[in-house]
């Protein structure tokens, strides 16, 4: 299967564009044979310690590969039931950093997915495990298209509920 490029997702801090969202990280993300995958390049402004990235932008670039990855398999947009994340070396500042997600398996509703943040060596830097729950098919379809059937596997999708 050929790489599909996600779309962005209007404001998002990870994924959205820069002309809603002037602090987003920009990122763009690409499906291709199950894994979502994105690079970005850390700025000064993603440091905790000089020279280092947060951690905080880290989980975020998980997550949200994460949610991604969950999402195209459901065919619905997912939210985050639960992530937990291992930090394993420092990922340095203005070098070049991979994302990728992949959805591993399932429980019940849930959509497990694993993902990795990698130097340009491929050295895993953090790693992450999470939960994931299809919740809005309806979103999916707007942002995606009626037609588009690119998922990771045959998940089934979620449903929109009202909030309140």
């Amino acid at each position: 299967m050929a790489a599909w490029k996600l779309p962005r997702h209007p404001g998002c801090f990870v994924c959205g564009d820069r002309g809603e969202n002037p602090l987003t990280l920009g990122l763009s993300f690409v499906l291709e044979d199950g894994t979502v995958r994105a690079s970005f390049v850390p700025q000064k402004e993603h440091a905790g310690y000089p020279g280092i990235v947060h951690g905080g932008i880290l989980v975020s670039l998980l997550d949200e590969a994460s949610t991604w990855a969950a999402s195209a398999a459901a065919q619905a947009f997912c939210v985050t039931r639960s992530l937990e994340v291992e930090f394993l070396r420092p990922a340095r500042v203005g070098k070049t950093l991979e994302i990728r997600a992949w959805v591993a398996g399932r429980e019940g509703r849930f959509l497990c997915v694993q993902a990795t943040v990698e130097d340009s060596g491929g050295e895993v830097l953090a790693r992450s495990k999470g939960s994931f729950f299809p919740r809005f098919r309806r979103e999916w379809t707007r942002l995606v298209g009626p037609d588009e059937r690119r998922g990771c596997h045959g998940a089934q999708g979620g449903e929109d509920r009202k909030a309140g």
